[in-house]
C-alpha cells in the first residue's frame, strides 16, 4: 500500500488429511519452512445490496482443523466493526456501520464475544483435530463515505475486508486490534464462493475471475488460493475500461471516465507485469483488475492505483510487484510488513531504474521516504511500535535503500532480480517471516551476512 500526497509524489505511504490442496485450501502442508499455518477454511459468501445501501452479508465458513489441538472457540477478524472512533479511538475517517444479526455453528445457535475487530465464536463441542466445523454469520452493514479501503464514494463501493476472515492460529487466536496505518489484519489462503444481489446494475470487480467487463445486478465467482477477497462495485457511467493482455493474464482497467489515462495506464501496466513474470516468475492468476480510484492499495488480484498522470507511474508499479510479494508470498503484515512493503517498493525501484537505463531514478520516492523524517533501527516490529511517520520512512525508504546499497555492491539490479526470483519460488503460497527470510538470504549467498541483517532486523 501506497499513499501519495502532491504532484512531487512525496510519499507518506499512507497497504493433511483436511488440506484440500487440491481444491486450492492451504491449511497445513503448504509450507515446508517454519511454523505451518493450521487451520484452514472455505468461505461461501452471499452479499446483498439494497437500495439504501444496506448490504447484508451471509457468510458460510467451513474450519478445517489440521492442527494437533483441539479448538474451543474459532477466532475471525470482523474488521468493519472497528472502523469507528468508539472501538478505534485514533480512526480519522467515515464511522462503517455493523450489526450481527445471527450466528450459528453446525446449524445451532451459537455464542460469541466481538472486541475491536476480533470475533470469537464459541464451540460447544471442541473441533477436534482432522475435523472441520461450519460457522455461519449474518450480519447488516453499511460502508464509512470515503472510508479506508472499506469505502462508499459516491455510487461507487470499495470491499476490503469486509467479510469474516479466519485468524491465524499459534498456539492460540492472533487477532490484533484493528490499525488504519498498515494492514492490521492476517488471514491465511482459502477457497471462495461469493454471490451477489444489487438494486442495479454496476460494473464487478472481485478477487476471482469475472472475465468480460459489463454491467450485472448479480452474478457468482469463485477462487482458489485468495489470501483476502476484494469486491469493487462501480457506476458504469463514471468509468471507462480496457482489457489487455499480459502474457497468460488478463488485465483488466477502470479509470474514470474522462481521466485520459486509459491507454497509459494498461500498456504500463501489461509492460510491468509481463517484465515481473519474466525477471521474478510466473504468476498462475489469469486475470488482475486495475483501478483508478486513488486507493493506492494492494488485494490478491485487484490493485487500487492513481487516477491523475502524475502520480500514476510509481504507484501502478508498486501495487502490480504487490502481486508477487504480499499475495503469492506472504507475511503476517503487523509485525513484518517489511517483507511484502519494503521488497515490493525495491522491486518496483529496481523496474523503473531499468526502464529509465540507470541505477538511481526509480528509488527517487525511497529517498524521499528515508529523509522525510527520522527511522526506526530495526523494520520488523510491530506496527502499534511505530510512529506512524517512522513507519514510513523505515518501511519504504530505508530498508529499499539498505537492499539497493547490498546489491549495488553484489552485483548490480540483475543479482537482486535473481536473488528475487529465488526467493519467489522457494516460498510462493507461505508465509514468511524475518527469521526464515534471514536463513534464505544466508543461504543463498553462502556466507555470513548476519553483519548486514542484524543491523536492521531484530
Amino acid at each position: 500500500m501506497k499513499k501519495w500526497i502532491g504532484v512531487a509524489a512525496a510519499i507518506i505511504v499512507a497497504g493433511s488429511v483436511l488440506l484440500f490442496a487440491a481444491n486450492g485450501w492451504c491449511a497445513s502442508g503448504c509450507h515446508k519452512h517454519g511454523k505451518p499455518e493450521k487451520i484452514g477454511a472455505g468461505y461461501d459468501l452471499k452479499l446483498v445490496m439494497d437500495k439504501k445501501d444496506t448490504i447484508n452479508v451471509n457468510a458460510a465458513i467451513t474450519v478445517a482443523n489440521s492442527s494437533e489441538k483441539s479448538l474451543k472457540d474459532v477466532g475471525f477478524y470482523l474488521v468493519p466493526n472497528a472502523m469507528n472512533s468508539a472501538e478505534t479511538p485514533f480512526y480519522e475517517y467515515g464511522d462503517a456501520a455493523l450489526k450481527i444479526s445471527s450466528i450459528s455453528v453446525n446449524g445451532e445457535k451459537a455464542d460469541y464475544q466481538l472486541d475491536n475487530n476480533e470475533l470469537l465464536v464459541d464451540l460447544e463441542e471442541s473441533l477436534e483435530p482432522q475435523s472441520t466445523v461450519e460457522v455461519e454469520i449474518n450480519y447488516k452493514m453499511r460502508l464509512p463515505e470515503y472510508g479506508m479501503r472499506l469505502s462508499q464514494v459516491e455510487n461507487n463501493y470499495y470491499l476490503a475486508h469486509w467479510y469474516p476472515m479466519l485468524g491465524i492460529y499459534k498456539d492460540g487466536w492472533v487477532i490484533e486490534d484493528y490499525d488504519p496505518k498498515g494492514e492490521s489484519y492476517d488471514t491465511g489462503y482459502g477457497k471462495y464462493k461469493v454471490s451477489y444481489r444489487l438494486p442495479k446494475e454496476y460494473l464487478v470487480a472481485t478477487s476471482a475471475e469475472d472475465g468480460q467487463i459489463a454491467p450485472a445486478d448479480s452474478g457468482t465467482v469463485e477462487g482458489e488460493n485468495i489470501k483476502d477477497f476484494y469486491m469493487a462495485l462501480l457506476d458504469p457511467e463514471e468509468w471507462e475500461t480496457e482489457r489487455i493482455q499480459a502474457d497468460d493474464t488478463e488485465l483488466r482497467v477502470f479509470v474514470p471516465t474522462g481521466s485520459g489515462i486509459l491507454e497509459t495506464t494498461a500498456e504500463m501496466a501489461a509492460d510491468a507485469y509481463s517484465y515481473f513474470e519474466e525477471r521474478i516468475g510466473d504468476n498462475p492468476n489469469r486475470e488482475l483488475d486495475i483501478i483508478a480510484n486513488d486507493g493506492y492499495m494492494e488485494y490478491p488480484n485487484v490493485i487500487e492505483v492513481a487516477s491523475e498522470r502524475e502520480a500514476l507511474e510509481s504507484v501502478l508499479i508498486h501495487e502490480i510487484a504487490h502481486q508477487w510479494f504480499y499475495y503469492l508470498v506472504t507475511n503476517d503484515p503487523f509485525r513484518e510488513s517489511w517483507l511484502d512493503e519494503s521488497l515490493t517498493e525495491f522491486t518496483s525501484a529496481l523496474y523503473i531504474s531499468d526502464q529509465n537505463g540507470d541505477a538511481d531514478s526509480g528509488f527517487r520516492d525511497a529517498a524521499f521516504a528515508e529523509e522525510a523524517y527520522p527511522t526506526e533501527r530495526y523494520a520488523n516490529i510491530p506496527l502499534d511500535d511505530f510512529e506512524e511517520t517512522a513507519y514510513y520512512s523505515t518501511i519504504y525508504g530505508k530498508i529499499p535503500m539498505l537492499l539497493k546499497e547490498f546489491f549495488e555492491a553484489n552485483g548490480g539490479a540483475e543479482a537482486a532480480f535473481e536473488f528475487l526470483s529465488a526467493y519467489y519460488n522457494e516460498f510462493q503460497y507461505e508465509q514468511v517471516d524475518s527469521e526464515t527470510f534471514k536463513q534464505f538470504f544466508e543461504g543463498y549467498f553462502e556466507e555470513d551476512q548476519s553483519e548486514f541483517l542484524d543491523s536492521w532486523l531484530k
